[in-house]
């Protein structure tokens, strides 16, 4: 993404951010303990696997009632019965052989980063990450950490704070301490050490960490179509278990998939409703 002097300098005026970063800003030197650095990160790290089981559950269920709907909607008697009952219309995703649509994004398409081409910087940090933070509050002592990591990272670590609900500087400190050397700016820096942690458990911290991240990103880029789809659905869904002539002829035909819609329903009790995370 390429950046004109004027342009760069209205976006340090309009940043709340870019405004208070100075060249000198240093981060605090106090270490985070081992068994604090420990707390941190198991529990980022149970959040967003929870939340990964929560919206693969959600996927599954949505995938199931399409597939399930897409073999009822050929039986001819079926879809006569639906139009008799002013059940013809259906929400969207239900006549799809798959639930996959264009409200469905991937983490790799938010849009150009500043990354892409010649890192844009501001005070050393991204232009996409001041961006994305410009509606938050920040502790000020968290740039200087991410000004340890190329810009790329810089945005992966603002996206995950932003849908962990957890801008802190301790969260940040974690994250960037479990970052892997090659995305350092300093990649030949020496490793800072943590009581209690061995270099071993540290190497294998990083590595879970890449792995659940990236799976938590991908799954909250899509979590929010995915609940809007299935809210349409199982509303749908309601009104036709509502209804005894429909349920009678399901129950005769299609009896499996009478119990794929049963088991929606019942899973919306479960609470899917839940707020997706903020990725951008």
């Amino acid at each position: 993404m390429t950046v004109t002097k004027a342009e760069l300098r209205r976006f340090v005026e309009n940043n709340r951010h870019a405004t208070r970063l100075t060249p000198n800003l240093q981060a605090p030197q106090n270490p985070l303990r081992g068994p604090a650095f420990l707390r941190t990160y198991e529990r980022q790290l149970d959040r967003m696997q929870d939340f990964i089981r929560e919206a693969v559950a959600a996927r599954h269920q949505l995938e199931v009632v399409v597939n399930a709907t897409g073999q009822i909607l050929a039986n001819a008697a079926f879809r006569a019965l639906l139009q008799a009952h002013d059940l013809g219309t259906l929400p969207w995703i239900l006549t799809q052989g798959s639930p996959t649509g264009p409200d469905s994004r991937s983490e790799e398409q938010h849009g150009p980063s500043c990354f892409t081409a010649e890192p844009q910087l501001v005070g050393g940090i991204c232009l996409e990450a001041l961006d994305l933070l410009n509606d938050f509050g920040v502790p000020l002592k968290i740039f200087p950490l991410l000004r340890e990591v190329v810009p790329s990272r810089q945005v992966e670590i603002v996206r995950l704070m932003l849908a962990l609900d957890r801008v802190q500087f301790r969260v940040a400190r974690v994250l960037i301490a479990l970052t892997p050397r090659s995305q350092l700016t300093d990649p030949f820096a020496p490793r800072k050490q943590y009581e209690g942690i061995s270099p071993t458990r540290l190497a294998a911290m990083e590595t879970d960490l890449a792995k659940v991240s990236h799976e938590y990103l991908s799954a909250a880029s899509t979590h929010g179509a995915t609940v809007l789809n299935l809210i349409a659905v199982t509303g749908y869904i309601d009104k036709l278990l509502n209804n005894p002539a429909l349920v009678r002829f399901m129950a005769r035909n299609f009896a499996g998939h009478l119990e794929v819609y049963q088991e929606l329903l019942d899973f919306r009790e479960s609470g899917f409703q839940k707020r997706a995370p903020i990725t951008e």
